[in-house]
């Protein structure tokens, strides 16, 4: 269900060399008619991504709503109807969209999904009541994390736990961290409590930020951006350098961007035209790296949402053969840019 492969001082930046990097178009803001075309045709993937037979297609395109356009997302009908989804992951996305864009008119669907069999779909659903404001049973997302014997259930619960954005929840989460042994879990319940500025969660993430194991420095790199931690401003800047892994260095650009750097700008548009994998990277095809590092640059420009950067998004998401999943990234970025500039 959830995944944990993602994704010094303002100096490191200037003249910053981003290798691997074709030579993307200059950046420019598009005119207004075409602004009004490019949304149209971003939130259309959007809508055919939701619908498509890639369950992981599905979930990434049901987030995008609910970050970006979740009033598109329940007029398509792409938000409930995969409420309904038998996937079990196309539902807890949808209902995440739900709780998190407080569409409450979904309120009879998240209550049905609440008794789902499976535990990550109930998760999500009483994640979205509690959200709506029917807080009855969110007491249940505790027991679910502290007693399953499903990594993936216990890692969504800490999952949605973080999202709801309540101090009080810092407690369950300690004693969650203190029992865990599995690293999906681990990592999920230390993004939730640094979320939630937990010290010594953000400490931890900060400490494997600067691991030589690009991987793992991935994965705190973006989850200590997704908790918008700005302490770890300065390791952002400082993996940004890193000559050798390019993951690295645009998870950091994305942290950039996450926390307003507008310096972040210029790398996080090469790096929307990544083209250079490492082709001996043992298990790790190479489109699946240039795809995973296209997104990353996607989120990081959705995070700035600079008008300048509309006319590379727009190139980026026409280009022939470019993968569907970084089509929704960029979709994603896109509208939000889009919204902004015209006060949405």
């Amino acid at each position: 269900m959830t995944s944990i492969r993602a994704l010094g001082g303002i100096t490191v930046l200037i003249g910053i060399a981003v290798s691997g990097c074709s030579q993307p178009p200059a950046m420019g803001v598009i005119d207004t008619n075409q602004r009004r075309a490019f949304r149209q045709a971003a939130v259309k993937c959007l809508e055919d991504a939701a619908f498509s037979r890639s369950p992981s297609l599905r979930m990434q395109s049901l987030e995008a709503f609910g970050k970006v356009a979740p009033k598109e997302g329940n007029e398509l009908k792409a938000i409930p109807l995969n409420i309904e989804n038998a996937y079990p992951g196309a539902s807890f996305a949808a209902l995440l969209a739900a709780g998190e864009s407080n569409s409450k008119q979904l309120i009879e669907l998240a209550r049905t999904r609440s008794e789902a069999n499976d535990k990550n779909v109930r998760a999500a659903a009483l994640f979205a009541l509690h959200q709506f404001g029917d807080r009855r049973r969110t007491g249940e997302l505790a027991a679910l994390l502290l007693e399953d014997s499903d990594e993936t259930v216990r890692a969504n619960a800490a999952l949605v736990l973080g999202r709801l954005g309540d101090p009080k929840m810092k407690r369950v989460l300690r004693k969650a961290l203190s029992n865990e042994k599995k690293q999906k879990p681990l990592f999920q319940i230390l993004e939730a409590l640094a979320a939630l500025g937990d010290e010594k969660a953000i400490a931890r993430l900060l400490f494997v930020g600067r691991s030589a194991e690009p991987q793992e420095a991935t994965i705190a790199l973006t989850m200590l951006a997704n908790a918008r931690v700005q302490a770890a401003e300065e390791l952002f800047w400082l993996r940004m350098s890193d000559g050798e892994f390019p993951e690295v260095r645009a998870a950091a650009v994305r942290g950039l961007a996450v926390l307003g750097k507008r310096e972040a700008l210029d790398p996080a548009i090469r790096y929307l035209f990544f083209n250079n994998p490492d082709r001996s990277a043992p298990n790790d095809p190479p489109q699946q790296q240039i795809d995973r590092i296209r997104g990353i640059a996607a989120l990081a420009l959705e995070a700035l949402a600079d008008a300048r950067a509309l006319k590379p998004l727009q190139e980026a998401f026409d280009a022939v053969g470019q993968s569907e999943y970084v089509r929704v990234a960029i979709a994603r970025a896109a509208i939000r840019t889009i919204d902004r500039m015209s006060g949405r």
